[in-house]
């Protein structure tokens, strides 16, 4: 019964493949897991991420408007660790309701048990049953994978009971899955993957559509625009167009004083390429030449790192050093 491998054992390979590019849309999607028409928030999903500590003394006001709520998911991991010691499922289960009786009234506790109980019999079926439908590889079957979990709850729970008690951890995957389907299209252009995303927020978040945009960070929306735009950016005419594109996003999510800091990395990042160029181009030259004896190469080369590096050259060798080390393992 210890929580963190069931869990580990349900969600394997489902963050791991949120990362995975195929085309969305494809043949064999069933539709959303959680029906958009709960009306599951943006803050019900950012609740579930926050570590509750449940005090004993506000238990009741947690379950004040009925057992199965957007809490009670959270509660029972908060028990399921609270007791994790315990020999077996009987004894788990006594000392919950010796907890339960000891913070909420007989009949408010035996409520809650009784969807507990339930609960700790899904978790200890539950790894073996997934382990038996194998680990989710393309962002198809992750999302595959959520519908037929999805099922098995509702088997367990009742559709109306498992949708209310997963709801909300099933969207918090199923969104990521869908949105980087998308983003992560080779073949699809900027401005086809843009209305893609639009659609798929209007149908996830509706009235929320805008806000689950700017929700993040501007950095990681900048670096996903990039990915959005890569294969526009791949076939523009020259490196100038291209720069240029770039500068339009950063001008979009940053402020001019971020964008002349990213700027200023850029000519850093570009000069520091140029340099390395120089050295590896000249090195070349000094390594082939027939005149030079080991001895006069190996001076040749570290005087040729002095004055292209400069203060950095000491850098530079003790990088090169680890290399050749690295490379020397391998053989």
């Amino acid at each position: 019964m210890d929580k963190r491998k069931i869990i580990a054992a349900v969600g394997i390979g489902i963050v791991a493949i949120i990362v995975i590019n195929l085309v969305v849309g494809k043949k064999g999607d069933e539709g959303y897991v959680i029906d958009p028409d709960r009306g599951i928030k943006l803050k019900d999903i950012e609740n579930f991420h926050k570590n509750y500590e449940f005090d004993d003394s506000e238990i009741r006001d947690y379950f004040s408007t009925g057992v199965i709520n957007n809490y009670t998911l959270l509660f029972f991991m908060s028990m399921d660790e609270r007791f994790k010691d315990s020999k077996n499922l009987e004894e788990h289960m006594e000392r919950a309701r010796e907890y339960l009786y000891s913070v909420m009234s007989p009949e408010e506790a035996e409520r809650l048990l009784v969807v507990y109980r339930t609960y700790m019999n899904y978790q200890v079926n539950l790894a073996d049953r997934t382990s038996r439908w194998g680990n989710p590889k393309t962002p198809e079957e992750a999302i595959a994978f959520l519908h037929r979990l999805q099922e098995y709850r509702r088997e367990v729970f009742g559709r109306e009971a498992a949708d209310a008690l997963f709801g909300v951890s099933v969207k918090a995957q199923e969104y990521p899955i869908r949105r980087n389907m998308i983003v992560g299209d080779s073949d699809l252009y900027g401005a086809e993957k843009e209305k893609r995303l639009r659609d798929l927020n209007r149908n996830m978040w509706a009235e929320e559509a805008e806000a689950v945009e700017a929700y993040r960070e501007p950095y990681a929306r900048y670096q996903e625009k990039l990915q959005i735009y890569e294969k526009d950016l791949a076939e523009m005419r020259s490196e100038e167009d291209r720069q240029g594109k770039i500068r339009e996003f950063r001008e979009e999510f940053f402020t001019p004083e971020q964008v002349a800091r990213l700027d200023e990395v850029d000519r850093i990042i570009a000069a520091d390429r140029k340099k390395e160029e120089t050295y590896r181009a000249r090195e070349e030259r000094v390594k082939n030449d027939p005149n030079l004896d080991a001895d006069e190469r190996a001076e040749k080369i570290r005087e040729l790192q002095d004055e292209i590096f400069g203060e950095e050259a000491d850098a530079l060798r003790r990088r090169l050093a680890i290399e050749k080390g690295l490379e020397d393992v391998k053989r």
